[in-house]
């Protein structure tokens, strides 16, 4: 899907839309929600006491390296330090938002059983909207419900862990080699540049590295941007694992999958991000883009069909607008 602001605001859309049909659902309100509220805070509390305390030597060690590097290559340490701050503010916000995320395959029932009441919800305004029609599409909810949640705890698990080791890994990579006198400024806007080729297309996204380059003071907001865009896309890998445990797509056909959809994907969790990464209360926020997730899903893709005929539905991933379809049908 080619990156546009129709498709970023459509995702937009629908994360205010999924968020209105959760709070208007007191079904959802009265049991789900308040078991997954209850767990959020507490499990919120732990977090950020964790991310104060055991990271603290960590931290403290990466600095002393900074002073370090700073002797050998005869930079102001004291400017580095403020980024240093600004850096580990950052993380510090992003690990209850990463630890939330693995702990959902450790306990996966609370945010799996938001996502499918909210599924209900939406095929029971559905059927209100359409009454009378002829051509409805089947219910999702029920759809979705013949097929078991398979998770491979372990395996999950360590992919999750590998992911943010490979994410947090890249991320002190990028910030210390961007303290290398002359070419660290080329860093961040050459990491833009490269986050974006796939998306953009090559001129475009050397473009805005360029652009990145020349202007003065753009480090925080590449550092910010490239933080924003690989978030966003880890945020929205999770909101949809209740879809993706159950249906049995390959690791290349989830891929695509995801590339299909990339722009609206990223309008949708780009209205959900800054509020996730609040202090305690972002983990709540987390809970209505939960249950908002599952609009988006019925947006963007078909419900599936009865289990033994998913091999078909898995190879059809291709995203198809229901509105432009609608237009088309009006018009002939």
């Amino acid at each position: 899907m080619n990156w546009s602001i129709e498709n970023v605001t459509r995702g937009a859309q629908l994360a205010w839309q999924g968020s209105m049909l959760a709070f208007e659902n007191r079904h959802l309100y009265k049991h789900s929600y308040v078991k997954v509220f209850l767990w959020l805070c507490s499990f919120s509390l732990i977090l950020y006491i964790l991310s104060v305390t055991v990271l603290a030597i960590p931290f403290q060690i990466l600095r002393l390296i900074i002073y370090l590097l700073s002797l050998i290559f005869r930079y102001d340490p004291h400017k580095v330090t403020i980024d240093y701050n600004h850096f580990l503010t950052n993380w510090v916000f992003n690990l209850p938002f990463l630890g939330l995320l693995f702990m959902r395959y450790i306990y996966p029932q609370p945010l799996d059983s938001l996502f499918l009441e909210s599924l209900r919800q939406i095929d029971i305004v559905y059927l209100r909207k359409h009454q009378g029609e002829q051509e409805l599409r089947p219910p999702y909810a029920s759809a979705l419900e013949r097929y078991d949640l398979d998770i491979n705890y372990w395996a999950e698990m360590r992919a999750y862990m590998m992911r943010t080791f490979r994410d947090l890994r890249w991320t002190a990579l990028l910030y210390l080699a961007s303290l290398i006198p002359l070419v660290g400024r080329l860093i961040y806007p050459a990491a833009s540049a490269y986050a974006l080729v796939n998306s953009l297309g090559l001129y475009p996204a050397t473009t805005v590295g360029v652009l990145m380059y020349i202007t003065p003071g753009t480090k925080k907001f590449a550092i910010l941007f490239l933080e924003t865009l690989f978030s966003s896309r880890t945020l929205m890998r999770e909101l949809l694992e209740p879809y993706f445990a159950r249906i049995p797509f390959s690791r290349e056909k989830r891929k695509k999958w995801f590339r299909e959809r990339e722009t609206i994907l990223f309008g949708f969790s780009i209205a959900f991000y800054p509020f996730i990464r609040l202090p305690l209360v972002g983990m709540l926020f987390f809970g209505v883009a939960q249950a908002a997730a599952a609009l988006l899903l019925v947006k963007t893709t078909e419900p599936p069909p009865p289990p033994g005929l998913e091999m078909e539905y898995v190879d059809d991933i291709k995203y198809k607008d229901n509105r432009l379809q609608k237009r088309q049908h009006k018009q002939e």
